[in-house]
């Protein structure tokens, strides 16, 4: 129920989930924005415009930045569509128009568990994370022009690279162990993959919110990967704490049978239950 480089994408969702988490689900913090009325999923059902969803999602990904995409939200409203969010789910980020991803997301479960998941799964948030890379790129933003006041970092906006340049390169999952597990130990408590879940989850977080959200949660999303059927060498994997701060989880799980797990509704909204019912 995200899981970085330099300052705005790291501020972006490039950035988030949130979940993390399914895996990361990439993130899951009470965030600091003033609270507001969510408008009511029986009241927002009805389809929203492209253009509308656009703006909204521009502000829920790059929250707050000063940065902005380049084509009205168009690159995130197609990452919603392709993951299926359903329209009233849609119509809730509109209405909400919040730029907390974790709060739209605990409020999505109003709505449907599985758009919430959705909304926090690693694959959208690896999609979101291509737009914001199209203009936030993850090293300090060449290609960027400067706000009408002159300073530099506000209302960023893309500007393609001149012949010959070429973009950085994605960042790659760092799988280096936080807290080694030698081979063949057993993982027989939920208490000795607290840490090194709250380790990996962490390395998804956009801010430090989200970081103190998965320490509080930490021991029940512990609870809810020990009773969940993983095989010894997944728990091993998963106790080690690997920042891998990137992609899905499950992609770097050493099972199949433990990737279809994970991947699974039950799993994953168990997760997001764990997040969002934090007490930071």
């Amino acid at each position: 129920m995200a899981m970085k480089t330099p300052m705005t994408r790291k501020a972006a969702l490039s950035a988030a989930a949130l979940a993390v988490l399914g895996s990361l689900l990439a993130g899951c913090s009470a965030g600091s924005e003033t609270a507001q009325p969510s408008p009511s999923p029986s009241t927002s059902a009805a389809k929203v415009t492209s253009e509308n969803l656009g703006k909204a999602l521009d502000r829920l990904v790059f929250q707050g930045t000063g940065a902005k995409s380049a084509d009205g939200g168009a690159c995130l409203v197609r990452a919603v569509e392709d993951k299926k969010l359903s329209d009233a789910a849609q119509a809730y980020i509109v209405g909400k128009g919040s730029d907390d991803i974790a709060a739209v997301a605990n409020g999505l479960r109003e709505v449907s568990a599985m758009d919430a998941s959705i909304m926090l799964s690693p694959e959208l948030r690896d999609k979101f994370d291509a737009c914001v890379d199209a203009v936030i790129p993850p090293t300090p933003a060449p290609f960027a022009t400067t706000s009408k006041d002159g300073k530099d970092g506000k209302d960023q906006v893309y500007v393609p690279p001149k012949q010959g340049q070429e973009l950085p390169q994605a960042r790659q999952p760092d799988l280096t162990p936080k807290f080694p597990v030698p081979q063949g130990a057993s993982i027989n408590s939920s208490s000795q993959l607290t840490a090194g879940l709250v380790s990996t989850f962490s390395s998804y977080a956009l801010n430090e919110d989200q970081k103190k959200t998965y320490a509080a949660s930490g021991a029940c999303l512990a609870g809810v990967v020990f009773q969940a059927g993983f095989s010894q060498e997944t728990l091993r994997f998963l106790a080690g704490g690997a920042p891998i701060g990137t992609g899905s989880i499950s992609d770097f799980l050493p099972k199949d049978e433990d990737k279809k797990i994970w991947k699974s509704k039950d799993f994953t909204s168990a997760l997001v239950d764990c997040t969002a019912s934090a007490k930071v």
